[in-house]
């Protein structure tokens, strides 16, 4: 299976610039990525109304599929809410899928730490990989997380970040070849 990995944390926590930065860094790294954003509210305004996808919706289109020379984007009625691993085929030969929430799922996650906007200690049932942190709260970030064996980033370290998912990334793979 290609190798997952979900990035948490509330809103306007910097989930959105995390993953760009991690996409362009392990693109140096020489990895290709994909990205599906969870949108549980329905909030995503991707299919706008009076478009003609918007309008073959209506319409009644149980899909409708917009093409282009370089880029193929799917709309399609579900019954029901997919799991993200029922979407990993659409995303094609890449070496990493990131995931824009999925909090309450249990996947491998990242969680964006703020200490203005989460007043909740970490749950452990998170299956955290990594904790980032603002550079204004690292003080408070390392005083309430570091004695965990959980690792933890500066928020702007993305070059750091992106090597410890490169690190994950390779330790999927091998432990999906049977290696340790």
């Amino acid at each position: 299976m290609i190798p997952f990995l979900s990035v948490i944390g509330r809103g306007n926590t910097g989930k959105t610039t995390l993953i760009r930065n991690l996409i362009r860094e392990l693109g140096i790294l020489g990895y290709s990525v994909a990205v599906i954003k969870h949108d549980p509210e329905e909030h995503g305004t991707v299919d706008r109304k009076g478009s003609d996808t918007w309008l073959f919706r209506e319409a009644g289109s149980r899909a409708v599929i917009l093409a282009s020379p370089s880029r193929i984007t799917l709309f399609r009625t579900t019954e029901k809410e997919q799991f993200p691993e029922e979407l990993f085929q659409l995303c094609g030969d890449v070496d990493l899928i990131i995931l824009e929430g999925y909090k309450k799922r249990d996947y491998p996650k990242i969680f964006l730490w703020t200490e203005k906007k989460e007043k909740l200690d970490v749950d452990p049932l998170w299956n955290l990989l990594a904790i980032i942190y603002t550079k204004e709260e690292e003080k408070e970030a390392l005083k309430r997380f570091g004695d965990t064996a959980i690792p933890l980033f500066c928020r702007d370290d993305s070059v750091k970040i992106a090597q410890f998912v490169e690190q994950y990334i390779f330790k999927t793979k091998e432990r999906d070849k049977g290696g340790r």
